[in-house]
């Protein structure tokens, strides 16, 4: 955590950097009822990062694209964040993103926003100044502390670097004055692709240098990162979501640092305003959920114990999102077992699956588990010897290995229903 500057004045400012919102997303492997949670938990997020800002004293919140969903919303989330946002003691700042965005059909049209006093809307790249952010002299004129440019989007898609385009019609920032950028998008720094949307970072950088700008605050990647320097340097910034979205995988990769909103602090010299301003930023955790990504090789029922042991460790589950991929090969015995165990704690999971496309779980019966009970007798008996052969397929073609994936499938449940059948007698 990093040391705070001191609190804002007419040559520092103070503000929350938060993006990605999107209020109404709808996660497929999520219940009715866990749906409904996550969609209280998400605006639960914003409610804490307002508070936080307020306690912080912050001169502004920005929200960096994506605060909706969509531009087409359930009336109950709409107003649900509306009720929200009007609470706000600390002017917030939205910006239209990918899916919010500043289109015919747009959410920012309807007449509620301007209604509200302290939200405003970013819908050109004209500097806004925050309201009694300090009142900074420049050069003996009265000038606002900070100021707010927004790059919004107005469609789902742009056809050039947005934020250069919007830097290019900036002069330096007068005197001591301070300057936030907020922007939407992919950077030109993940990966190979050469997309003319794709926000040049350097160039951010570079503006922030020259003191177009102090700070320029990116929504669009929901994991919060430092994107032209380390973390201690960094003056362009994803925020990411405030709460998670997606998974995290067992090695780092994926969605490994959402839940967060960062508090930015940017100060100025007034002795020498020509020179960058100084910058330090705080993750702050706003969020509660996890979505995990497991992997687990089983062979035998002790290994299966170890990854129920795994399961069970994991202390906030009903808002706890986990898939997971199996590999190894068990008896009909032991799948059946594992069936029962992740059927018993499943329901104490925000929600808890398979990863069908990475699981590599073959269950094979032994000859003695084909004497046993119901599954040695009359048509059960038949049926599992055939799903048997079945299942023991050596053969490479993609139809009959789906198609011996299926038999063991079948067994498994057909042990399980045997063996309810013998405890039931």
């Amino acid at each position: 955590m990093t040391q705070p500057l001191a609190a804002p004045s007419a040559h520092r400012a103070r503000i929350v950097h938060t993006s990605d919102w999107q209020l109404g997303m709808r996660r497929r492997f999520l219940s009715a009822e866990a749906q409904s949670r996550f969609d209280e938990s998400r605006l639960e997020a914003v409610e804490a990062l307002l508070e936080l800002a307020q306690e912080r004293e912050c001169d502004a919140i920005v929200v960096a694209g994506d605060v909706f969903d969509d531009n087409l919303l359930k009336p109950e989330i709409y107003g649900r964040a509306m009720d929200v946002l009007k609470r706000s003691t600390v002017p917030v700042f939205l910006l239209p993103g990918n899916h919010d965005p500043l289109d015919a059909a747009s959410v920012y049209h309807r007449e509620e926003f301007d209604e509200l006093d302290n939200v405003y809307v970013l819908k050109n790249s004209e500097p806004v100044a925050v309201p009694n952010s300090g009142g900074a002299s420049v050069d003996g004129a009265s000038g606002a502390a900070l100021e707010i440019v927004g790059v919004p989007l107005r469609g789902k898609s742009a056809d050039e670097d947005l934020v250069a385009a919007a830097l290019s019609g900036l002069s330096q920032v007068k005197g001591a004055g301070i300057r936030v950028m907020v922007g939407h998008g992919a950077v030109n720094s993940f990966g190979e692709r050469d997309d003319f949307d794709r926000i040049d970072v350097a160039n951010a950088a570079r503006a922030c240098q020259e003191r177009k700008v102090d700070y320029v605050a990116l929504g669009d990647t929901h994991s919060a990162i430092p994107l032209d320097a380390d973390s201690a340097q960094a003056r362009v910034w994803y925020s990411g979501a405030q709460e998670v979205t997606d998974f995290i995988e067992e090695d780092g990769r994926g969605e490994a640092n959402s839940g967060n909103v960062l508090v930015v602090d940017i100060g100025v010299d007034p002795a020498r305003p020509e020179q960058q301003a100084q910058v330090q930023v705080e993750e702050v955790p706003v969020g509660r959920w996890a979505f995990q990504a497991l992997n687990a090789t089983v062979n035998s029922a002790e290994d299966i114990d170890e990854f129920l042991e795994r399961l069970e460790a994991i202390e906030s589950k009903r808002t706890t999102v986990i898939k997971y991929a199996l590999q190894g090969t068990l008896s009909v015995h032991d799948a059946a077992y594992l069936d029962e165990q992740v059927a018993k704690i499943r329901p104490t999971f925000a929600a808890l699956y398979e990863r069908e496309r990475l699981m590599d779980l073959h269950v094979i019966p032994d000859e003695e588990e084909l004497s046993e009970g119901l599954l040695s007798q009359g048509f059960i008996g038949e049926a599992a010897q055939e799903l048997k052969q079945l299942a023991e397929t050596e053969s490479k073609d993609p139809q009959q290995l789906q198609q011996a994936q299926q038999a063991q499938d079948a067994l498994r449940l057909l042990m399980r229903l045997a063996r309810h059948a013998e405890q039931g007698k």
